[in-house]
């Protein structure tokens, strides 16, 4: 049986790493009561999401390449807006504002070649989520820590259709 199994090693750098994590920290923070995309380790997930190839996902070529100039249109952001420093040295408030920025389409300077603003924040945001809510195997959801808060019993366990179900072959159901 063929499965997929995410790659041990990721797709950033260290300061790309560090950018994504204080991105999805300002998209799903956590809080003294809930645990939030730092917790779950979300970077984590997408990280080696984007080290996979597209038998994976078809999308993921186009992520890999538009990751880093997404990053590097922020970078350039925020140095602007904050005194020379870059995402990886942004805290909380000032990372959620230029997420608000990119969602509106209002992060200045960006390049031609990069997603649109608002494609930019809602890529952004959906790996935060997958990376906060997946199953722990792909590398988010560290120690199943969202799973546990919202109260999930037990991790997802492995699937295997009984010998002689047909339920995934509708054409030779009655």
């Amino acid at each position: 049986m063929w499965i997929l199994r995410p790659p041990d090693t990721g797709c950033f750098d260290k300061d790309q790493r560090r950018a994504v994590e204080v991105l999805f920290d300002a998209v799903l923070p956590g809080g003294p009561q809930r645990p939030g995309a730092a917790d779950a380790d979300a970077a984590e997930y997408v990280d080696r999401l984007l080290a996979m190839g597209p038998e994976t996902h078809p999308e993921i070529p186009a992520w890999r390449l538009a990751y880093p100039v997404l990053l590097a249109a922020l970078d350039t952001a925020a140095q602007g807006a904050y005194g020379g420093r870059g995402v990886a040295d942004l805290d909380r408030s000032e990372a959620t504002a230029l997420l608000r920025d990119l969602a509106a389409g209002t992060v200045p300077g960006w390049p031609a070649e990069a997603l649109a603003q608002p494609a930019a924040f809602a890529l952004l945001r959906a790996h935060c989520i997958e990376g906060c809510f997946g199953d722990p195997r792909w590398g988010g959801n560290r120690d199943a820590v969202i799973w546990r808060w919202y109260g999930y019993p037990t991790p997802a366990r492995p699937f295997t259709r009984p010998a002689g179900d047909t339920a995934d072959r509708p054409e030779e159901q009655p």
